[in-house]
């Protein structure tokens, strides 16, 4: 699992790099305290998938964010 979440934190890096840093900033991924490795598997898949395609996932709109409770 560690060398997932490092993964994972290596394909973050490049994606903000690639997208711009508040590129994350609205958009839910996985639960940050998953310990399921598909589910970080597949979070890495799905970022190097937009990078890829040079699409960037699409942000929840401003509004509806600040009513949702994480």
């Amino acid at each position: 699992m560690k060398y997932l979440r490092r993964e994972l934190n290596q394909v973050e890096k490049e994606y903000l790099k690639q997208f711009g840093e508040g590129s994350l900033n609205r958009v839910i991924l996985h639960d940050p305290d998953t310990k399921d490795k598909q589910e970080v598997q597949d979070t890495i898949d799905i970022l190097k998938e937009a990078m890829a395609k040079n699409k960037p996932l699409e942000q929840v709109p401003e509004e509806m964010w600040k009513i949702i409770e994480l």
